[in-house]
């Protein structure tokens, strides 16, 4: 599952940016007016980006607590929003299936967590509102189903 985001930094007024991860992969592109951006294999692995007068920038991605699903450049210490910030309520409709953990351990925090992250994608889709909340629906019941049928399997191989 990749997220793709589009934006624009107010240090680069005139460049439009896209960047774009795989959410499982972890590897991740930015282009800046269409272009690759370089990633520099130091600590941090930043993307040099460049200003009109060839001056190198660097901006380490950060992970955006608790949103992992967006992430944030940072930039001389300070912390760029990559993506929209979603709704309060999207954040905890989204994050319903974090809840399994509770109950579940490591296996309910492992299968929350990945259906929470994709919630989160969903909701910042270019699809229709109903689209949107019928996607975070269906993958909310599919982590419920998975956690019992991950748990029941479990329960039977340690008895």
């Amino acid at each position: 599952m990749k997220n793709n985001f589009e934006f624009t930094l107010t240090d680069f007024p005139n460049d439009k940016f896209e960047y774009e991860n795989n959410i499982f992969s972890g590897k991740a592109t930015l282009k800046q007016n269409g272009a690759l951006v370089e990633q520099s294999k130091e600590k941090g692995k930043p993307f040099l980006i460049k200003r009109a007068n060839d001056e190198i920038v660097k901006a380490f991605p950060k992970a955006n607590i608790p949103d992992i699903s967006a992430q944030c450049l940072n930039i001389n210490g300070q912390k760029y929003r990559m993506a929209a910030k979603l709704k309060w309520y999207e954040y905890i409709i989204g994050g319903l299936p974090i809840l399994v953990v509770l109950s579940g351990g490591a296996i309910g925090g492992f299968i929350g967590g990945v259906a929470t992250v994709m919630n989160y994608t969903f909701f910042r889709s270019d699809d229709t509102a109903v689209k949107k909340y019928l996607k975070v629906f269906g993958v909310n019941i599919l982590c419920l189903i998975a956690f019992v049928f991950m748990a029941g399997l479990f329960y039977k191989i340690i008895n």
